[in-house]
Parts: structure tokens; sequence; C-alpha cells
């Protein structure tokens, strides 16, 4: 009888191994840290335990395998009383299926439920098994270390991108995370993966102005831009080599210097690369003082130029001051129609058709089209492109200026988002 009771201890002890490595392992450093700070009871074990997960997982598996090994002693030992000769067999089979349904099944289904509470209750135990096994636990450990350092495997990192945005995308859905937050984060991990002229003002698009023309000629055309900053050139608007604030034309003007030339009140621009990624960027504008960036290519004509408003609204999105109209970037026609400028970036494409398109989140419309078809499309020209049925609505010889997509049956089911009157 005793023998049985020791038995039975064995396989409850062999299920509480078998679970706790399953919860433990569930539990993410990052949740293990919430509950920490939440003051939760066990929380300080669990993240000492979780700190060393190498030492963890040795210490489950002593655990494990020597409780494991003591039942099938004991099963042989009580079938051999009972049956004779036949007895190791029949204690082999019964406890394969004992130990399969109360010690691996069982435990480790409902550790994957309640992962958190099995943690918390089951840490400070198993910190106390790791000090009682800390000669084992130590060799193992540094054995590993060993095999490691020869084999030259590199750990994979416990946190990747993907993981982190999938994380996000579940708490919107759980409600957990609102819809702005979820583009808050998500547009933070594209920062870094763009490239200044991915966001960058076009030459093309440029205010600027005759660097030698008086302020008392230029100043009406600055107040009706409302440009704070203008950048200055010489001969053609390409090849612009200073700024001026207007600040400094105020005060030249409160000093009644109206005849002053732009140029006297210049100050030399900062100069980036086309290919600079934008966090980069940032630390630069930031380092220097800066709020504007002139544009560059590598022979060191003019690409355009970059703000820091630009930057910090790929960050939360289109920023507009007292003096700005907020452009209607898109109509929505209903579920499957939209109307788009062909300056509209591909990400709101992609959010109101819940799909994902080639290239750049930042590439505009434009962009997207003439690169499949590579030419300007005619107004009224109904192309098929990455699922969805593109009528381009106006165009130049040069520009597309405005595109009507609509959801076809490839495409994937609508993406719930308010309707903006026509």
């Amino acid at each position: 009888m005793t023998d049985l009771i020791i038995l039975i201890i064995l396989l409850f002890l062999s299920g509480l191994f078998s679970g706790s490595e399953t919860a433990l392992t569930a539990l993410s450093m990052a949740r293990v840290e919430g509950l920490l700070k939440d003051g939760r009871r066990g929380a300080q074990a669990l993240f000492r335990l979780k700190s060393n997960p190498t030492s963890m997982l040795i210490t489950l598996l002593i655990g494990n395998n020597v409780v494991n090994i003591g039942a099938s002693a004991m099963a042989t030992v009580i079938a051999v009383e009972r049956l004779g000769e036949v007895g190791p067999g029949v204690a082999v089979g019964v406890l394969t299926l004992f130990i399969l349904l109360f010690g691996e099944v069982t435990p480790k289904t409902l550790a994957i439920r309640y992962s958190e509470r099995v943690s918390l209750s089951i840490a400070p135990l198993m910190l106390g098994m790791r000090w009682l096994a800390f000669p084992m636990v130590w060799l193992l450990e540094h054995f590993i270390v060993l095999v490691q350092h020869y084999t030259h495997i590199s750990s994979d990192p416990t946190v990747t991108t993907s993981e982190l945005i999938s994380l996000v995308l579940r708490g919107e859905r759980e409600g957990t995370i609102e819809r702005d937050e979820r583009l808050l984060i998500e547009r933070i991990f594209e920062f870094g993966d763009l490239q200044v002229s991915d966001v960058m003002t076009h030459r093309r698009d440029i205010f600027a102005l005759e660097a030698n023309r008086t302020i008392r000629d230029a100043l009406p055309e600055i107040l009706e831009e409302s440009y704070s900053r203008v950048p200055l050139f010489e001969e053609h608007s390409d090849e612009i080599r200073s700024l001026v604030y207007l600040r400094d034309i105020l005060g030249a003007v409160a000093e009644n210097q109206w005849d002053v030339p732009l140029n006297t009140l210049a100050q030399e621009p900062l100069f980036v690369s086309n290919h600079q990624p934008l966090d980069e960027l940032f630390a630069t504008l930031r380092r220097s003082k800066q709020h504007l960036a002139i544009i560059v290519d590598e022979y060191g004509a003019v690409q355009g130029l970059v703000t820091l408003e630009d930057l910090l609204e790929e960050l939360v999105g289109e920023i507009y001051d007292e003096t700005d109209i907020a452009p209607q970037e898109m109509q929505v026609l209903n579920d499957d129609l939209i109307v788009v400028s062909g300056s509209t970036e591909l990400r709101v494409i992609e959010e109101f058709f819940a799909c994902e398109l080639p290239g750049k989140p930042t590439n505009t419309v434009s962009f997207w089209i003439l690169d499949h078809v590579e030419r300007i499309p005619e107004t009224g020209e109904t192309l098929l492109l990455d699922s969805l049925e593109v009528t381009v609505s106006k165009a130049s010889r040069n520009r597309i200026q405005q595109v009507l997509l609509k959801r076809t049956l490839d495409s994937p089911p609508p993406h719930p988002l308010e309707r903006v009157d026509d």
C-alpha cells in the first residue's frame, strides 16, 4: 500500500513539473515584468526564475526526469510483487498511459490555459528546487555554454518586431489598445526603415525665392505662403544654397530696412543625403537645433527638403496649424469604392481595403501605378493592379492627379472606416 501511495505522489510530481514547464515557458518576460510592477504575489520569485531561462529549464527537466524514473522503478516493483514475471511488461504499458494522461496531457493543457496563475504559484517552489539541485544545474548550465561556444550557435532574439506587432494587433482586437495607439506603434517601427527620400517635399514643390530679391519685393509672397523658413537660390530654383528666416525678415522690417536683399539675412541650411534613415535625420535635427534640411543626392544636386514636422507626421499623422486647410485625401463612395489623389500614400489604401500592396507604405498611388505600367495612363483608363480595379479619373501629360479604386472579388473583406461626404 505504501508503494502505491509513493507511485501516486510521483505521478503527481511528474504532472507538476510538466505543467510548470509549460506555464513558465508560455509566459513572456514582458508579462512577468508587468506582474512584478503590479506587485502580484509570487512575481518577484517568478522574475528571478525567468531571468535565467537556462537554469530554470534545467531545474524543471531534472525534477521531471527524476520523478519519472522513480515512478517507473516503483511501478515495476509493484507489478513484479503482484503479477510475477509478466509484471515489468504490464508496468511499462500501464505507467506509459498514466504518465501520458496525468503527467503530460492534462497538466500541460491546464497550464496553457492558466499559465499566469500557475507560474505565480509554482515559482517559489521552483526557486527552492534550483537551490537544492544547484551543483547539477551549475554543471549542466556551463556544459551548455561550452557547447554553444564551440558550435558557434547564436541565440535567437527573445522578442522580434513581428511578434510585437502581432501583440499590438491582438491588443486592438481585444480592446486593450485603441486604433490610434496601434497606428502610432506601427509607425514607430516603420520609422527606422524609411529614408529621407520617402518623406521629403520634392524640389518641384519647394517654395523658394531668388536670393537677390529685396524684402519689399518678396515679403508679400512669403506671408501669402505662411512659411517661417524660405530657401534661397542664386540662378536656378534647384540650386538652393541658403535659407532665410521670417523672424529675421520681420526684424529688418522693424528697423525699416525694406530694400535689403534676402541674401544679407541668409543662413547656411543643413544638407543631408536622400538615403539617410529618418531616425538618424531626426537625431541630426535635434543635435543641430534645426527644423529644416535640404536633401541632396551623391552629386550635390538638390532633390527636395524635409522639415521636423514631416518627420513627426510620420509618427502621429498629418499635423495642421491654424492656417492649414486639411486636404480631403480620400473620398469614400461606398465600402468597395474610393476616390484618392495621386499623391495619397499607399498605407491609406492598405488600411481601407485591409490589404498589403507591394512597395513602401509611404509610396504614392501615382508611384504604385507607374511602377506597374511604366507610363502615364490616359484619363478614363482602367487597370487591374494587385487585386484592385484602378480607374484614372484625372491625369495630365506628366502626372496622375486622381484615381478611382474599386475592390474586386479577389480583394479582402471591407475594413470599417468612417465615410467622408463627397
